[in-house]
């Protein structure tokens, strides 16, 4: 854990404010859209003026009360206070650092490793299973109602940041907090139906362009396949068409170690994820990015080429 304060305080300082901009990190995914809308719609609650600059949230979680985001960037020009959710590092901003910076205060919560804080405030919780846990308790500080909508958006991020419960980072404390929005009144199906069941036939499409070229080596262990900005445009795809092909490539039999790399504008997007015994964390870290022991990514800036084999050396080192 990486901290030079706690979520009470933290809880103090952002539900104290008169305005508060919220940012998750690009490309927003379940956990990081469920944490920033459940603190917005808490602080809104709380009489709080609240903003989430973000990029556009992907359309499986328009589900979500999404009253507070705006792209639009101009609605405080001087914010109290900032705060960066489920990210911590600049570069994972993407564009908005520098209205980030014109925070009076700037705060960060984040569940990622990372070897430094970030902001003048940091609460990092390498152990935590989703941003939504953190934020969960910083809302608990507040003495604010946890509505229904808030419970949602929390519940959506825990859900997707442990795969269901799925994953190695899911705990009992994971299981509690769960029981404790369940109690409050999360529409659990509705959750599961959007998040699992109404796969947009873009994304399948994808999946099943990068499953059919999965390369496989160490005996199994070992699989990377890639998708080109040209297959992509061809598809009408997006990012978010794409970012559960990593899932199916980890879930093949006999799969210990995935990659999936995707070629866009600013580099290679490396995805990773592992199973039991290996990290994937290393590998990423080494290539300039992060994320958690089984669940990684990076952005290298060569030719997918050379990523692909910079990948897939380090894999089959790490599987030796």
């Amino acid at each position: 854990m990486k901290k030079n304060t706690d979520l009470k305080t933290i809880s103090e300082k952002i539900f104290a404010a008169k305005t508060v901009l919220l940012f998750p990190h690009k490309n927003p995914d379940g956990d990081s859209v469920g944490a920033c809308s459940a603190l917005s719609l808490a602080l809104r609650a709380a009489g709080v003026e609240c903003y989430v600059y973000a990029d556009e949230a992907p359309k499986y979680l328009s589900f979500l009360n999404m009253e507070a985001f705006d792209r639009s960037w101009d609605k405080i020009s001087n914010p109290d206070v900032c705060v960066a959710i489920d990210c911590n590092e600049y570069q994972r901003l993407q564009g908005r650092a520098e209205i980030f910076d014109r925070g009076q205060t700037r705060i960060c919560i984040d569940h990622h490793e990372h070897d430094q804080g970030f902001g003048d405030l940091y609460y990092i919780d390498e152990g935590a299973a989703a941003a939504c846990e953190l934020v969960y308790e910083v809302i608990k500080e507040s003495g604010v109602e946890i509505t229904k909508d808030i419970a949602n958006a929390l519940y959506t991020g825990i859900v997707t940041d442990t795969g269901s419960f799925r994953y190695s980072n899911t705990k009992a404390e994971t299981f509690k907090m769960a029981a404790e929005l369940f109690e409050i009144g999360v529409d659990h199906i509705n959750i599961m139906v959007n998040l699992f069941n109404n796969k947009n036939l873009k994304k399948v499409r994808c999946e099943n362009k990068a499953v059919a070229r999965a390369v496989f080596f160490a005996d199994g262990k070992g699989v990377i396949s890639y998708l080109t900005s040209g297959e992509m445009a061809a598809m009408d795809a997006h990012p978010q068409h794409a970012d559960e092909i990593i899932d199916r490539l980890r879930d093949i039999e006999g799969v210990e170690m995935a990659a999936y790399l995707e070629e866009r504008e600013d580099g290679i997007k490396v995805s990773m994820r592992s199973k039991t015994y290996s990290s994937v964390l290393e590998i990423c870290q080494r290539n300039g990015g992060g994320g958690h022991v089984k669940a990684a990514g990076c952005t290298i800036h060569s030719t997918l080429e050379n990523a692909f084999a910079i990948i897939k050396e380090a894999m089959e080192t790490a599987l030796d």
